[in-house]
């Protein structure tokens, strides 16, 4: 019975997406360059607090994003939004999240679907040709979403980390805003999410959602050093990209600050993109303080002092890395 819903509404969805192909090839046509908006995308490590991060600037300032509609309809993500939009303009933030999914139809999604039309997964390379117009339709249906919310746009999603170098040649001028997380709870966190079987599954060399670019020296190892690696992998990627592709252009924000004081650190994300010439506007208050995830220990014997260890040893790695410039 589970299996036959499931052809269902895939066929359903399908039916509907095909529907209104031609209205959505018709709002990308109509759109021309437009410098008006930067698109800004929020980067980091997995179980960093992007989540929580990508809800709050939401909610506090008026921005576009992919929505969940858009994200389940994702071959025609601007004109499902135009047909939703009461739906979309309805939703208000409850900064709940089970593992990067935020509940509610005009919720933000970080648009694995929508993404995955135009990148390989883990693909990090920095420059890559154009293929088929696929880099072009991007920039027009961000574009496109940035003209129907009258808003820039914001996209969370971790696989951006080491994408900047190409993500920063197929939209000059793009912001990011990288959240960091105290390294130990970070990993305690990823270890926590694949011990659960939770969010992304596996890759076929047994990684667990984005890949830096030091990962191949660690498939095969245990969970516990290829989370290590992840959180200061992904670290050291944006850091070198964003050296090498947009400097000046990454803000970093960190995870225990926005949870005792997310206004605080919002209104320096507001000063960040507004020194770049990216007004927002208000949009919805937020709560005065969130409770720091960072007290859930993992079930198994899993102390700070060895997970220390482990990105001591993973530190190393990376300064050979960055002295070599492999």
């Amino acid at each position: 019975m589970h299996r036959l819903r499931g052809t269902f509404v895939s066929a359903l969805r399908w039916t509907i997406m095909l529907a209104l192909l031609p209205l959505e090839r018709m709002i990308l046509a109509r759109q021309g360059q437009n410098d008006r908006w930067r698109p800004i995308f929020i980067v980091g490590a997995p179980r960093s607090g992007t989540s929580l991060l990508y809800e709050l600037m939401v909610a506090r300032f008026r921005f576009a994003y992919f929505s969940n509609l858009a994200h389940r309809f994702y071959m025609v993500p601007i004109a499902v939004t135009c047909l939703g939009w009461p739906v979309v303009r309805r939703w208000s933030g409850e900064f709940r999240s089970r593992y990067g999914h935020i509940d509610g139809w005009g919720a933000p999604n970080e648009a694995g679907w929508i993404w995955a039309r135009w990148f390989k997964t883990n693909e990090w390379r920095g420059r890559e040709p154009n293929a088929a117009g696929a880099f072009d339709q991007m920039r027009r249906t961000i574009q496109a979403l940035s003209a129907v919310f009258g808003a820039p746009f914001v996209n969370k999603n971790v696989m951006h980390s080491n994408r900047i170098g190409l993500m920063c040649s197929i939209f000059p001028g793009a912001l990011f805003i990288e959240i960091k997380r105290k390294e130990t709870d970070n990993v305690q966190s990823i270890m926590r999410a694949r011990m659960k079987e939770a969010g992304p599954t596996e890759d076929g060399a047994g990684w667990w959602s984005v890949r830096p670019r030091i990962a191949d020296r660690y498939i095969g190892r245990d969970r516990l050093t290829q989370a290590c690696a992840q959180v200061l992998g992904v670290s050291f990627d944006i850091e070198r990209d964003s050296a090498e592709y947009c400097p000046g252009h990454v803000f970093t924000v960190d995870y225990e600050e926005l949870c005792r004081h997310p206004e605080v650190s919002l209104d320096s994300i507001r000063r960040f993109l507004e020194s770049h010439g990216q007004k927002v506007e208000n949009y919805k208050s937020v709560p005065e303080a969130f409770e720091a995830l960072n007290d859930k220990r993992l079930p198994e014997a899993v102390m700070d002092d060895q997970i220390r260890d482990v990105l001591s040893m993973i530190e190393s790695d990376i300064r050979v890395v960055r002295v070599g410039g492999a």
